[in-house]
């Protein structure tokens, strides 16, 4: 399986039309962040957005990729989000996702 199936099998091609720059924030701030986003996107045209988290590190402790996972799989099962996956490793830290919108 080569690069581009591979994409195509996760719904994932190292583009978005929105980036959401979560790094060096607490959990609080990105979480409000995140909460921000997807209100804003009930009322606008479905998009496909790539989250950015810090990495973890030998000296990081806890990161925000769970609780943020959480958060937007929560989102997700209610139907908010069409897509969710954790970015593959060369993208970096983050979630690759698809908010519903309201269709135009």
């Amino acid at each position: 399986m080569d690069d581009v199936e591979l994409k195509r099998l996760v719904g994932y091609d190292d583009r978005a039309e929105y980036e959401l720059d979560l790094r060096g924030l607490s959990l609080h701030h990105a979480t409000e962040s995140v909460k921000r986003m997807v209100e804003r996107s009930r009322f606008r045209a479905p998009r496909s957005v790539i989250v950015r988290l810090d990495p973890a590190g030998p000296d990081s402790g806890e990161t925000l990729f769970l609780p943020i996972g959480r958060l937007l799989l929560a989102f997700r099962r209610k139907r908010v989000l069409g897509k969710l996956s954790p970015l593959p490793p060369h993208a970096g830290c983050g979630y690759y996702l698809v908010t519903r919108g309201k269709d135009r």
